[in-house]
């Protein structure tokens, strides 16, 4: 193991490896330091490592406030390692567990945020293709709301290439509840599908929930493919509809239908007020009531 990195606890293990709390000796900070689960004879190669190197490389060059700071990599006798800055809060799948449905004004916030930085990320060439509640953090902000930091960005190209199962490892690794059709097809659609996802990832925190969640890889794609997801508004009746009518863009089944870049989902996006503008209704059914099929086309 890096001599310099001081293994203090584990955070977290999953099928690409174990993530640690760490202490960085040379500058004296936390870290993250995650260990990857890779065949030896892979990162003895010279073309693997380089393309590792490459990789970790490029995300290092990414420097936003919402999206998890890489500050180091490297290669001992136990594997790959990445470094990456330690961050205190708590993942969405924590916070839903903790209060439930997201308010819509902060979800507006959590929104605007994921924006920005999955902007920042594809002017790298980066898409975020494993976005899921775990992989986004909350941090309570002095003036009240969150701060949100996006973890495991870089995952669709490193995750192939860390993973003893090379290019399968990549679609076990992500969650089923949010994972594009085209990705489970194995013909991700670069920002659409980033899109997609991040269409579900919102859509579970307004409904406190998943309809799709804890479904096989199989079922879910089957139901995402044929956009056999239950309607938002069984979940939340006060939801402004705007907002609404904009996430069911993201989520359309067709990549064709989904806006064609970044830009297009900002520039479209509600404003604020219209976005987080309830109307008076009565709260409607719970999570586990009959699915509704949703009108993709309103």
């Amino acid at each position: 193991m890096a001599e310099r990195y001081r293994i203090e606890q584990e955070l977290g293990t999953g099928r690409a490896g174990v993530v640690y709390a760490a202490f960085d000796t040379d500058l004296n900070r936390q870290v993250a330091f995650r260990r990857f689960d890779t065949a030896e004879e892979n990162f003895h190669d010279e073309e693997w490592r380089k393309q590792f190197f490459d990789v970790v490389s490029d995300l290092s060059r990414i420097n936003h406030s919402n999206i998890l700071s890489v500050l180091d990599a490297g290669i001992d006798d136990d594997g790959p390692y990445l470094v990456t800055a330690h961050v205190e809060g708590l993942s969405l799948s924590q916070l839903i567990k903790h209060s439930g449905q997201m308010e819509i004004k902060e979800l507006y916030s959590l929104t605007c945020q994921c924006l920005d930085a999955l902007q920042a990320a594809e002017e790298f060439g980066y898409f975020h293709h494993a976005l899921c509640p775990s992989s986004v953090i909350a941090t309570p902000k002095p003036s009240g709301g969150y701060h949100y930091t996006m973890m495991d960005l870089g995952h669709s190209k490193l995750i192939p290439l860390v993973s003893t199962e090379g290019e399968f490892g990549l679609s076990k690794t992500l969650d089923p509840a949010l994972m594009a059709p085209e990705i489970y097809e194995g013909k991700p659609q670069g920002i659409r599908s980033t899109l997609y996802m991040l269409g579900q990832l919102l859509y579970w925190m307004v409904a406190g929930g998943h309809p799709l969640a804890g479904y096989s890889l199989e079922l879910a794609h089957a139901k995402h493919k044929a956009g056999e997801i239950p309607y938002l508004k069984s979940y939340r009746a006060d939801f402004p509809e705007p907002f609404r009518q904009w996430i069911y863009w993201l989520i359309q089944p067709d990549p064709a239908k989904r806006p064609k870049s970044m830009m297009d989902a900002i520039k479209h996006l509600p404003p604020y007020e219209a976005a987080t503008t309830q109307p008076t209704l009565p709260q409607p059914i719970r999570m586990d009531a009959q699915a509704i099929r949703p009108d993709y086309e309103a």
